[in-house]
């Protein structure tokens, strides 16, 4: 008797359990930020770096739509791959490569001695398999070392709200599963905002690959949070390389019409 019982007890446990979890990401997919941010910045007219423009990460997610963008504006793009890097996308819209690993200082170098750029941007971060070693801090210090050995003055990185003062703004649940990723976005913010280099960094919350809104802005304030589709982050970051006026500045992108997860992907 006294195994049935505990038997009944471990079900309604399990069963407890999964009721609050369930109930949880229910609250997580509804919910959102209620918060009005400050310091939101209208899109301003885009002034070209006047020079090349070398991309890290640019050969998937939100640096290929960056390139797009900046392709679309008629800036020459030249994007840093590694050997095994999927290129295809690149090549079909006439983007040139060059080798430049990001853990390897050395290609980095030899990419910057190549050509002379006006511009870098990077949107360089680990996937979810990138256990052991993840580009977010070390590949991001190399490319910003690798500008300033060059003389480039002019440099965006894409990091994540989380990273630096905006960590409470992040949904506890992504502070609790990306809690490494947020404090090497922290530390590469700190090492680009240490450098001398002409510099923009743009914080994305949310991400999705889900048709743009339009709507989205920089918000010069770390409590702004939304979820943002991909096309829509990448705009904000071409139009911030544009801008002169966005220089030293850390912006959280906000997407207004976007403050859940469900108007996300039900839009």
């Amino acid at each position: 008797m006294r195994r049935i019982i505990g038997w009944i007890l471990a079900a309604l446990g399990g069963l407890l359990f999964t009721l609050a979890l369930v109930a949880a990401m229910y609250v997580f997919w509804l919910s959102g930020s209620s918060h009005e941010p400050t310091g939101v910045r209208p899109a301003s007219a885009y002034v070209s770096p006047g020079g090349p423009i070398l991309v890290f990460g640019g050969n998937r997610g939100t640096g290929l739509e960056i390139v797009r963008g900046l392709r679309a504006r008629g800036e020459q793009v030249t994007v840093a791959v590694r050997p095994t890097s999927d290129t295809r996308a690149l090549r079909e819209i006439g983007v040139a490569t060059v080798l430049a690993d990001a853990f390897d200082p050395g290609q980095i170098q030899a990419a910057f001695a190549a050509q002379r750029y006006a511009a870098v941007v990077s949107t360089l971060g680990g996937g979810p398999a990138d256990k052991a070693r993840r580009p977010d801090l070390e590949g991001n210090r190399n490319a910003i070392e690798g500008a300033r050995a060059a003389g480039v003055r002019r440099f965006v990185l894409i990091s994540v709200i989380g990273a630096g003062d905006s960590r409470a703004t992040a949904p506890a649940p992504s502070r609790r599963f990306l809690e490494t990723v947020m404090d090497l976005k922290s530390q590469a913010e700190d090492h680009l905002r240490a450098s001398d280099l002409d510099h923009t960094i743009i914080r994305p919350g949310g991400l999705g690959d889900v048709k743009a809104t339009g709507t989205a802005v920089l918000a010069d304030d770390p409590r702004a949070f939304s979820y943002i589709s991909r096309t829509d982050l990448a705009d904000l970051a071409v139009q911030a390389l544009g801008d002169p006026t966005t220089i030293g500045k850390t912006y959280n992108a906000y997407d207004p019409s976007r403050r859940t997860m469900w108007k996300m992907f039900n839009d």
